[in-house]
């Protein structure tokens, strides 16, 4: 017992010298950054050695850290002080340089954040005048074989497959379109979706390389459906088919999954949307109809080994979809509503439904909801009513009668998680939203069915 207490000591001790080093070395780049070229050059002589001390000995906590844990646990640890980091530099470019530069070559994850950050924020900060879209992200129409029940022309297709479909690229092969209604006389609206499109585009490029934690699809770029009068955003397929959760929830051919592929679904969004909040970018579009898997349940279960396999679907590796709606924190000015917006209106806050701007607090609260399914494995329509306010949805239903009955189903930890998403302060900062999101990555991660 003692020797496990020492153990725990130890961890505790190696954790804040951990991040403790980081601030010191980031408060080292910060006075560095703030200093004319004459006194930058002068720190560079009198404390070069001091300076190169600290960063190794940062380098040492870190590798001393991954001595210590099991290997499975030490990408909690830098997760939590990365975004640790991206929170103190907040929208400071020449900050996140610092940090990007000087963990080159040391910390892969740390630097590619720093980049991801870095360019969302340049992305922002262009005028709307000036803004000139991507030719290299602009796809032809032509250049897609869409299905003719994704055309929203078609009477017998269905809003979900209008909204999002399987298409085929004539280069890229398997592709998924996220479609976004426009009309086409107003000007301006049309303007702020293409410079969105554009944004997010470039930003998901190649995000599953360079961020795996937001578990997104690599977007090769939008195209113009001026027929149907609607962009898309389109992404490179993993397979030619899909499946939603909700879809997966909702089947009754389909059995529910293990508790402890269930909590480990719960833990893999808690980072990707905590990942996505350390970019202060906004989902805006949080539900189960944007949490797919590749490929299709449905077809994927004729190759299972077993009949009972094939019953059971596999949410091991969810993929986060529905951006098109999303936007970067702060900015109200791109916060267009589509005309098909993507996610259930009984997944939103209450006051998200009042207009003004989306704000962090809002996305935890549709997680929430999303952790309720997840949980009781029933999608929400199941329980809600059509005269229902979105105030008593919230609290006379999920909060006092769902919430109180998940304990039973998936333990007290998963329950206190999930109240603490949908009891979460709309006034919240974004940085104490950060801190929440931690505490529910931790916690989720903690459980062990």
């Amino acid at each position: 017992m003692a020797e496990v207490l020492g153990t725990a000591l130890g961890v505790v001790g190696f954790i804040g010298q951990l991040f403790d080093g980081c601030v010191k070395a980031y408060g080292y780049f910060t006075t560095a950054a703030n200093l004319d070229a004459d006194s930058q050059r002068m720190l560079c002589k009198t404390d070069k050695d001091k300076f190169a001390n600290l960063l190794k000995d940062l380098k040492d906590f870190n590798d001393g850290l991954e001595a210590l844990f099991p290997p499975s646990q030490v990408p909690s640890f830098q997760r939590a002080w990365t975004h640790h980091l991206l929170d103190r530099a907040q929208r400071d470019v020449a900050e996140l340089s610092l940090l990007e530069n000087a963990s080159s070559g040391i910390y892969p994850q740390l630097t590619n954040s720093a980049t991801l950050k870095k360019l969302r924020i340049n992305l922002d900060s262009k005028p709307q005048a000036s803004f000139k879209p991507t030719f290299a992200l602009r796809i032809g129409l032509s250049s897609l074989e869409i299905p003719p029940e994704a055309t929203s022309a078609s009477s017998s297709s269905s809003s979900s497959s209008r909204r999002r479909c399987q298409a085929h690229h004539v280069t890229a092969g398997n592709v998924l379109i996220e479609w976004i209604d426009y009309d086409r006389d107003e000007v301006d609206e049309r303007v702020a979706h293409v410079r969105r499109l554009d944004d997010l585009a470039r930003m998901m490029h190649s995000a599953s390389e360079s961020h795996p934690d937001l578990h997104s699809i690599d977007c090769l770029g939008y195209t113009d459906d001026t027929i149907n009068s609607r962009y898309g955003l389109v992404y490179k397929a993993p397979s030619s088919s899909h499946s939603s959760l909700d879809a997966l929830i909702a089947s009754p051919d389909l059995k529910t999954p293990d508790l402890d592929a269930r909590v480990r679904l719960a833990a893999t969004l808690a980072v990707a949307l905590w990942s996505l909040h350390s970019l202060d970018w906004l989902h805006k579009s949080l539900c189960s109809s944007n949490i797919l898997f590749f490929p299709s349940a449905f077809s994927a279960s004729g190759l299972s080994p077993t009949a009972a396999a094939a019953l059971r679907p596999d949410v091991s590796n969810p993929y986060l979809a529905g951006f098109a709606a999303s936007r970067p924190d702060l900015d109200v000015a791109l916060s267009v509503a589509p005309r098909n917006p993507s996610i259930e209106h009984l997944h939103r806050h209450p006051a998200s439904l009042r207009g003004g701007p989306h704000v962090k607090p809002y996305d935890v609260y549709s997680f929430g909801l999303v952790l309720l399914e997840i949980g009781l494995w029933k999608v929400l329509q199941t329980y809600y009513k059509a005269h229902y306010s979105a105030e008593r949805w919230r609290d006379k239903v999920v909060l006092a009668v769902l919430v109180p009955g998940l304990g039973s189903k998936v333990g007290r930890r998963y329950r206190e998680v999930v109240e603490m998403c949908l009891r979460v302060d709309e006034g919240m900062s974004s940085s104490e939203a950060g801190e929440l999101m931690e505490e529910v990555v931790n916690k989720l991660e903690s459980i062990r069915v």
